[in-house]
Formats: C-alpha cells, sequence, structure tokens
C-alpha cells in the first residue's frame, strides 16, 4: 500500500463527507471507489455495451428507457474525464435521472453490470436503501453485487 496527500477545498471536503456518509462508507474509501472506478474504465469500454443490450424488458415503457438512456449518455459524456465523483453525481443530467424516482431503478440496476460506481449513489438516494455489507464497504464490484441482489429480491428484471 501506498499513501498519497492531496489538498482540495473545504468545499470539496464537505461534499465528499456527505457522499461518503450516503452510502455509509469512509471518505478514503469513496475516494478509493473512484480511483478504482477511473482505472476500471481504462480496462472496459462503456461503448462495448449494445443497444440491445441496454434495452429494458419488454414490459418497461420504452419511452421511459430512451429518456433514461439519452440522460446516462449525456452525462457520461459531459462529465468524461472528471476525476470527483462527487461532481459527477452532482450533476444536473445525474440529478435529472435521480428525479425520474424509482422508475429509473431498474435500468440503474442493469447499468451496475457496466459502470457499478456512477450508480451506485443514485440507487440509495432514490430508494433509500443501502443493502451494502460493512465488509463490502469500498469494494466497487461487491458493493454493485449487493445491489443486483437486492433488486432480484425486490422483483427486478436485471
Amino acid at each position: 500500500m501506498n499513501t498519497i496527500t492531496i489538498t482540495i477545498s473545504d468545499e470539496h471536503l464537505l461534499k465528499l463527507q456527505e457522499l461518503a456518509t450516503r452510502l455509509n462508507v469512509s471518505v478514503e474509501e469513496f475516494v478509493l471507489m473512484g480511483v478504482e472506478d477511473l482505472l476500471g474504465k481504462q480496462e472496459a469500454s462503456i461503448q462495448n455495451a449494445t443497444n440491445d443490450e441496454l434495452k429494458p424488458n419488454d414490459e418497461i415503457d420504452s419511452e421511459l428507457a430512451d429518456k433514461f438512456y439519452a440522460l446516462a449518455s449525456q452525462w457520461q459524456n459531459e462529465v468524461e474525464g472528471m476525476s470527483s465523483t462527487a461532481q459527477m453525481s452532482q450533476h444536473p443530467t445525474y440529478q435529472e435521472i435521480v428525479k425520474m424516482g424509482t422508475k429509473a431503478v431498474p435500468f440503474l440496476l442493469r447499468e451496475l453490470k457496466q459502470n457499478p460506481l456512477y450508480w451506485l449513489l443514485a440507487l440509495s438516494e432514490i430508494t433509500g436503501e443501502n443493502p451494502v455489507k460493512p465488509e463490502q464497504r469500498g469494494r466497487v464490484k461487491q458493493m454493485a453485487e449487493a445491489w443486483l441482489e437486492w433488486g432480484e429480491n425486490q422483483g427486478y428484471a436485471i
């Protein structure tokens, strides 16, 4: 393990603390989640997902699916290159997805398979839930798996 020291503004620290608290992790764990995600993006291209893979089940409104994926794509394009997960989740387009409420949950759960870190906070904000166990905190893949299991238990087709 190595140690890195960074300097951030009080405002950014407060946002990090708030977001980490929502996910029930420490600020350090939250920052590491962001680092893991950025490193993972180098290995897996978001563009590999085909439209067929992203389409929801037939019983889900296709207009709603189109809206979600348009917003998600717009958000990904607009935050590309940002290193702050806190900033990314405060972006207006991300917040628009959160405002979709529970209707966005099936899409968010599907997206966890491609981009686990990005959608954890949105799911928590929308559902008020946090299925992540203490031993899973800071481990993005395990956190995503906890949410996917939660979704299946709630009856979502993933």
